[in-house]
Parts: C-alpha cells; sequence; structure tokens
C-alpha cells in the first residue's frame, strides 16, 4: 500500500461518512469491505486534514462523522 491507496481510501470513508453520518469503524469496515488497517491509515489521514472528528458514546465505542467547520461570520 502507498501513499496514493491511503488518499484514495480516506475519501472513500469520507464521502461515505458525508452520505451516512456518523459511523462505527466496524460498519465503515462493513460497507467499504476494507481491512481495519487502512481504515485507521485513512482516518488518520482525514484527522490530520481536520475532515473528521471521533465521537465516544460512554460505553467506549469509538465512532467517526466528518467534521463540519463552523462559518465564520463577520458583521
Amino acid at each position: 500500500m502507498n501513499k496514493n491507496d491511503v488518499g484514495s481510501n480516506a475519501g472513500k470513508i469520507w464521502h461515505l461518512l458525508a452520505e451516512r453520518g456518523n459511523m462505527s469503524i466496524r460498519k465503515i469496515g462493513e460497507m467499504t469491505h476494507c481491512k481495519e488497517s487502512v481504515i485507521f491509515l485513512a482516518l488518520g489521514w482525514l484527522a490530520r486534514e481536520n475532515k473528521v472528528r471521533f465521537c465516544s458514546d460512554g460505553t467506549g465505542m469509538l465512532s467517526v462523522e466528518v467534521n463540519i467547520p463552523l462559518t465564520e461570520t463577520y458583521y
């Protein structure tokens, strides 16, 4: 796997999250058929670019969603 493969998978996962909303790592794997290691590399890429955020439901279950930045308002 090379850098382009990681970027390509990151794009696929980002589009999936943008369409479906908050998802667990397991669900991302089920939907993309990617190995867990590939998912983690792609999510790391997206997190570094501030495109996703990680959430926990209090039970320790990690999920991911698209990070929608707050728009700046100028008065």
